[in-house]
């Protein structure tokens, strides 16, 4: 079972499991990383941290308790993790730290509610749905505040990701109405036949850090469309979104065991998962070595799987691109939420008679990014998720100025200190270096030289990555070449920022199995099932 996937003993090396969210950590190692960074001279939140805190523990959307069988529940033990705010270091509240014990009984609640979810009507469901829409966006303002609380990106893109993660919920429970079975002609007189599709059982979601809430609609909003009922494994760096939204479920009025939530050791965790054939699917959304465990661990009761994992992405700006377009189509898909989303543009390949012209408009465009903590008026980049990032960022940078490159713009700490990081360029990159071959994960636009349109695509595909990518260019044939020939499972042209709950998102290679989002993403939380019918009457 699942005890031969230790993930209580995995080990990956830094340059690993930090370029993607890793959420199967101990907590031992995750409270170490952001501790680095502590400044053992703050003791409480600062004024407006502790206003925020105080203004959404108010509203009852500051949870820091599990959700298990509809009831809210501390660990079994008593133990507590400290969730910090990255902008400052400092702790905003403690939280259960829960383990195999709890994760258990949340999947026996899921178990036990899913045989009567599962039976409701379509339309009743996306009732439930549609209410838990509804509350999300009358709770946007707290829960965007929220978002910045605990994972640091400025309050606009808090705002961006609530209306994007409520967004998910919405389609969801649109298509709940909309899960149709097949007649299938028959090639006897006497037989019918039909497919029907119904809900895989219980899923087990583990999500990132970086997007708290839209990782966990993206993959909750489905699965309760189809019928199927859900334990939520948040990140233990940003648990208090996921408890919020799973407090506006309850107010929705989803039945008690629908939506569980634990969160703490991750190991045991995810071990328990894995273990227990009552989960039926395993979702996941983090970097490629834990999804290969995963993948690995599910094999012994053989869950349906699907994973969202790293990636490695190509901007190509050919010599015909409008450029003002492919400027601000590069910022928008690198340097969002710090360049700390999965499909950042990870490799900016330029061709060389518009290379020294796009290099300049580039810095020129982002030293003019304001940096700082995500509250204050105006600010576009907040800080890295902790210590732990910011050498990861360091650490290519290091290698890339080693073997040539250039720092042009940026390249080291912010002087605001903590986890802040400079937006940066560098300049004269090649496929060889380790920010060329790793995702970074971090404000850093690294440039790359390409002379033809194949070199272009060579080089882009050069990976073992396959999850996003962006094409700027003026030529529709160009456009169709391009997009058919790079191996990626999403391509933006012209167009830096794709993501849309109305859209398959997903990977290829490396990158991960099935896809989320739009009418095939609930496909993923769905059984085909044959029936042949015999007609006995003799008459």
């Amino acid at each position: 079972m699942a005890a031969a996937l230790n993930l209580g003993r995995m080990t990956l090396p830094s340059s690993k499991f930090l370029s993607r969210p890793s959420h199967l950590l101990s907590v031992k190692m995750q409270m170490q990383m952001q501790m680095q960074f502590s400044s053992p001279t703050l003791t409480k939140m600062s004024t407006d941290a502790q206003s925020v805190a105080s203004k959404l523990d108010s509203s009852g959307l500051l949870r820091t308790q599990g959700l298990i069988g509809g009831k809210w529940s501390d660990a079994y033990d008593g133990k507590t993790i400290k969730v910090y705010n990255p902008a400052t270091g400092e702790s905003i509240v403690d939280v259960a730290c829960m383990g195999g014990r709890e994760t258990n009984d949340a999947i026996s609640a899921a178990y036990d509610a899913y045989g009567s979810w599962s039976k409701i009507t379509a339309a009743e469901r996306s009732k439930f749905l549609r209410k838990w829409f509804d509350l999300l966006m009358v709770h946007k303002e707290e829960l965007a505040q929220l978002i910045t609380l605990e994972q640091g990106k400025p309050l606009k893109e808090s705002i961006g990701e609530i209306n994007y993660g409520a967004a998910f919920i919405e389609f969801s429970a649109e298509e709940a109405k909309r899960i149709y079975g097949d007649i299938i002609p028959s090639p006897l007189s006497d037989r019918r036949l039909f497919v029907l599709k119904q809900p895989v059982g219980v899923v087990g979601a583990i999500t990132p850090w970086n997007f708290p809430l839209a990782m966990i609609t993206r993959k909750v909003g489905p699965a309760l469309a189809c019928g199927c009922t859900v334990v939520i494994k948040p990140s233990e760096l940003t648990p208090l979104t996921a408890l919020a939204a799973a407090e506006l479920s309850i107010q929705a009025g989803i039945p008690a065991g629908v939506v569980n939530v634990v969160m703490g050791d991750a190991p045991d965790i995810g071990n328990s998962l894995l273990a227990s054939p009552q989960v039926r699917k395993i979702t996941f959304t983090g970097s490629t070595a834990v999804g290969k465990k995963l993948m690995a661990g599910s094999a012994d009761t053989v869950k349906k799987v699907s994973l969202e994992l790293g990636g490695n992405a190509p901007c190509i700006v050919f010599d015909d691109a409008d450029l003002d377009v492919a400027v601000k189509g590069t910022i928008a898909a690198k340097f969002r939420n710090s360049g700390q989303t999965c499909v950042c543009a990870n490799r900016i390949i330029v061709q060389e008679g518009i290379y020294d012209k796009f290099a300049n408009a580039l810095c020129d465009a982002i030293q003019n990014m304001k940096v700082g903590d995500g509250f204050s008026e105006g600010v576009v980049q907040g800080p890295l998720i902790n210590e732990a990032a910011v050498k990861k960022v360091e650490s290519l940078i290091h290698d890339a100025t080693s073997k040539g490159a250039k720092v042009i713009l940026g390249g080291k700490r912010h002087s605001l200190g903590f986890t802040f990081y400079e937006p940066t360029v560098i300049s004269d990159v090649d496929s060889e270096m380790r920010i060329s071959r790793e995702e970074a994960f971090g404000p850093v636009a690294p440039l790359l030289r390409f002379k033809t349109e194949e070199d272009a695509i060579r080089i882009a595909n050069d990976t073992n990555a396959g999850l996003g990518s962006y094409v700027f260019t003026n030529s529709i044939q160009r456009s169709w070449r391009v997009a058919e020939a790079l191996e990626y499972g999403l391509v933006g042209i012209n167009e830096g920022v794709i993501s849309t709950e109305v859209a398959p998102f997903g990977g290829v290679k490396e990158s991960g199995l099935g896809r989320e989002g739009s009418k095939y993403g609930l496909d993923e939380y769905l059984e085909m099932k044959y029936v042949c019918l015999r007609n006995m009457n003799k008459e």
